[in-house]
């Protein structure tokens, strides 16, 4: 049987997502970059070590979860204690949610989440990678009855950590079955470990796809419905509405399937269940038809943004504005079907093609020349050749990313390169759904009602302004960009986004790019972010009764800050019906981690 470290691998070598990454790795042995797309061409030597893991089970593994703006792979790192491939540097890493129950076994397994912000030593013998359901059912009674912890993880895209746990975590990886295609009522059923990008390549033959993607496609479906994910459009809800069923695995009840009608409020509360109710095994999900969409990407001063703002969510099916701190620009992208009128209405305006990509990218090359110049190895024409607006802004940001003077003068680059790209492109939804979301970060995210579609209340534009007045007033290194979203309302009860029909929510995340891979830069953009701006966000949060999205909620740093936020939780959500339903369904609280428990607490009557 191929050892799970050479699954694991073969999945990202065959992964279709190689062809687009963006998004590099940095590897801690040289001031290079490595790009994902460079492992195809290592991939031979690479199988040849991990199969030399079957002889040497003694030594510890390590596995790297890892994304990029594009998409998401898992990959392998010090497979064994002679092969030391793409090692990463835990140091600069901080420690998932910290639970009571820590392991000190030494043959372990490190799980990092893409961003590079957490990573997790689980004991090999308690990180579990089923190939079939009825493996993962044993898996979970066996835990049940020993009271061992198995919390379920998917691609690590989360840059919270959400789905860790030092003491024991399950991987469904391998049980990513399209399990049926049912074309007349427009719905897709596969195994909870498919990733997102498998299941609209299947359906695409059947000219269906899914409602929405959350930026990038290589989630796991059951991660994906879990932690909420969202995509915009203020008549599209986040991800989870559309599940019509899904199948739990639970430590107490065995397996239960779950839909709205038989179930009703129990299915609602466990469609965003964060993976507290049971290990989700199967998903059924609404489909609509394969189209077509036309992006429009212009920018816009911020006064604009604001008067424009009720029309264009009307107008378009899709929009997101990205704010540029610093700056008075705000990039507005735009997407509608084609065919849609308001395409039609657009189509007489043509793209400009006066401009050659270099002089598109020529705000940031050019900045970036001027930087450094007088360092022992500048940028030069020659060295930016085949760059990308990823790497430049990184280059540019870790000369000195909390320099405010420094970052506005990055920002404004940036700026500037927007309005040279500013036109029209037409391809399928699930290309243009998906986005460029940066290399390593920081992130918060936060979701907050703002009326109904009918009518906006404001609630978003006076975030948006109070933030950007907060930043410049307490002069934080803001990064562009900010990104605000909108979204519909979620049947979901644990969604941010929850609320009743027609109801309007808007998403903004904030973000601080961990530019290199130098430790003590890293710490310190971390001290940053995870003080004053968070601080900024959290203030102006409280008018407007924000909360985070769950896969971008933070271990709270004292006790004090724990009961605040245990408290908004009680506010937004049914906190209590969701503690019972852990106590029927995982009474020993074996599928949550530290982070849930100090965010809802632990289910009745838990001993400990």
């Amino acid at each position: 049987m191929t050892s799970p470290s050479c699954r694991i691998l073969r999945r990202l070598i065959h992964s279709p997502s190689l062809s687009r990454q963006t998004q590099l790795w940095k590897s801690p042995s040289t001031k290079n970059t490595r790009s994902f797309a460079s492992l195809s061409s290592q991939t031979s030597s690479v199988i040849a070590a991990v199969e030399t893991r079957k002889e040497n089970e003694g030594t510890s593994k390590s596995i790297l979860f890892a994304a990029t703006a594009a998409a998401a792979s898992l990959f392998l790192t010090g497979v064994s204690s002679s092969t030391n491939i793409f090692k990463p540097q835990e140091t600069l890493m901080e420690k998932a949610p910290a639970d009571d129950d820590k392991d000190d076994d030494d043959d372990t397994t490190t799980v990092m989440n893409w961003s590079g912000t957490h990573s997790v030593n689980v004991p090999n013998d308690s990180y579990y990678e089923p190939e079939t359901v009825q493996e993962l059912e044993q898996i979970v009674q066996e835990c049940h009855r020993k009271g061992k912890p198995i919390r379920p993880i998917g691609s690590a895209l989360s840059p919270n950590a959400i789905g860790f746990r030092e003491a024991g975590m399950v991987s469904l990886a391998n049980l990513d079955k399209i399990i049926k295609v049912d074309k007349e009522n427009m719905t897709v059923t596969v195994q909870a470990g498919a990733r997102v990008s498998q299941v609209i390549d299947a359906l695409r033959s059947h000219g269906l796809t899914l409602p929405n993607l959350a930026s990038i496609a290589e989630q796991q479906m059951g991660g994906f419905t879990q932690v909420g994910a969202h995509g915009t459009g203020a008549k599209i809800a986040p991800v989870d509405h559309y599940v019509t069923s899904l199948k739990l695995v639970t430590p107490a009840k065995g397996t239960i399937e779950l839909n709205e009608k038989d179930d009703g409020e129990l299915f609602h509360l466990a469609k965003v269940g964060l993976g507290c109710l049971g290990i989700v095994s199967e998903v059924t999900m609404k489909c609509v038809k394969a189209h077509n969409l036309v992006e429009h990407t212009f920018v816009l001063t911020r006064s604009e943004a604001k008067s424009q703002l009720n029309r264009l969510l009307k107008r378009h099916k899709h929009l997101r504005y990205m704010w540029l701190p610093y700056t008075d620009f705000v990039v507005a992208v735009t997407n509608n079907p084609e065919g849609d009128p308001v395409v039609a209405q657009q189509s007489s305006v043509e793209n400009d093609a006066s401009m050659s990509s270099e002089e598109k990218f020529q705000p940031l090359t050019d900045l970036l020349a001027e930087l450094t110049k007088n360092e022992k190895e500048p940028f030069t024409k020659e060295s930016m050749h085949g760059m990308g607006f990823g790497e430049l802004r990184d280059a540019l940001l870790a000369i000195n990313p909390l320099n405010v003077e420094h970052v506005k003068r990055c920002n404004q680059a940036e700026a500037e390169f927007w309005k040279r790209n500013e036109g029209y492109q037409t391809k399928p939804s699930d290309q243009l759904l998906q986005f460029d979301c940066g290399g390593q970060q920081w992130v918060w995210e936060v979701c907050f009602p703002t009326g109904t579609y009918g009518i906006n209340n404001g609630n978003d534009m006076e975030f948006m302004e109070n933030l950007l007045a907060g930043i410049e007033e307490k002069h934080i290194a803001a990064h562009s960009p900010i990104e605000q979203r909108w979204t519909a309302s979620s049947s979901s009860l644990m969604s941010p986004a929850h609320g009743p029909p027609k109801g309007l929510f808007s998403w903004v995340g904030v973000i601080m790019y961990l530019p290199s891979e130098e430790e003590k830069q890293r710490r310190d953009i971390t001290e940053k972010f995870k003080g004053e701006y968070c601080d900024i966000v959290r203030d102006i949060g409280h008018d407007v009764q924000s909360v985070s999205h769950w896969a971008k909620q933070e271990m709270p740093p004292t006790v004090e800050d724990q009961l605040v936020l245990k408290e908004l939780m009680r506010l937004k959500y049914p906190v209590e019906l969701f503690k019972s339903a852990r106590k029927k369904y995982d009474p020993k609280n074996i599928l949550s981690n530290g982070l849930i428990d100090a965010v809802l607490g632990k289910p009745f009557d838990q001993n400990n």
